[in-house]
């Protein structure tokens, strides 16, 4: 449950990543159930016309719970050409692609 105190705190409290999420609200109001958080992302999958499209967990088995790695497709100029798999905690990742 959130309170006026967490106003400007980033709520994400995990050490391997730099996402950020944080709640706003008026600096005169006080805490409504409709203020706003604010979602910054991490990115984690990067390079030049690369993208890291349709992530998938095992989410029957690890839903709502810690994970550690994530599986995709690759894209190169928007072409799905590669599966990946990467590590959301130390952000390594490996490539298959024909």
């Amino acid at each position: 449950s959130l309170s006026q105190a967490d106003t400007g705190k980033n709520l994400v409290t995990l050490p391997y990543t730099t996402a950020t999420a944080t709640l706003r609200s008026d600096e005169k109001a006080t805490l409504r159930s409709d203020e706003t958080i604010w979602l910054e992302p991490e990115v984690i999958f990067s390079g030049p016309r690369h993208a890291f499209e349709f992530p998938q967990i095992n989410y029957k088995k690890y839903g709502g719970k810690p994970y550690t790695y994530t599986y995709g497709l690759g894209l190169n100029h928007f072409v799905p050409d590669r599966l990946c798999k990467l590590n959301v905690k130390t952000k390594e990742t490996w490539v298959w692609q024909e």
